[in-house]
């Protein structure tokens, strides 16, 4: 039995097929084995409400207004040099969705403008969590 050109041609897009396929595995075999994992995010105790909260590595978070539900507030990084800061905001055994924020820079300081949702329960205590670079500090606190 000999095989036409057809045939031939077939075989060879399904042999590169099944390399493809094994590449891609081994692929995504490579990335899930040397995948960083995210380090826990370092509480930080203080209130952020009540005026400037200090951050372990040097520079400060605050609240310019205070933050309330469903209504935008400012807050502001003071002495941080991080290249692309964010804030993320979660309440604790509710998902509230993605709510999260960049700072941008102003002048040698970064700031960003929140609209949090309202929760359906009333509740009213957040946790956000700052990115800056590799690390992330977390800091809970309550809307008006």
């Amino acid at each position: 039995m000999t095989m036409n050109l057809k045939q031939k041609k077939l075989l060879l897009i399904g042999v590169a097929l099944l390399l493809l396929a094994a590449l891609k595995g081994g692929l995504v075999w490579w990335y899930l084995q040397h995948k960083q994992q995210v380090a826990a995010p370092v509480a930080l105790a203080c209130n952020a409400t009540q005026g400037l909260c200090s951050l372990p590595d040097g520079g400060s978070l605050r609240f310019v207004s205070p933050p309330q539900n469903g209504k935008p507030f400012v807050m502001r990084l003071e002495g941080v040099s991080a290249s692309e800061p964010s804030v993320e905001f979660s309440m604790a055994d509710m998902d509230m969705g993605f709510n999260r924020y960049r700072f941008v820079a102003d002048g040698a300081n970064w700031q960003a403008r929140i609209t949090l949702p309202v929760c359906a329960t009333g509740s009213r205590h957040w946790i956000a969590t700052l990115h800056l670079g590799d690390k992330a500090y977390s800091l809970p606190f309550q809307t008006q």
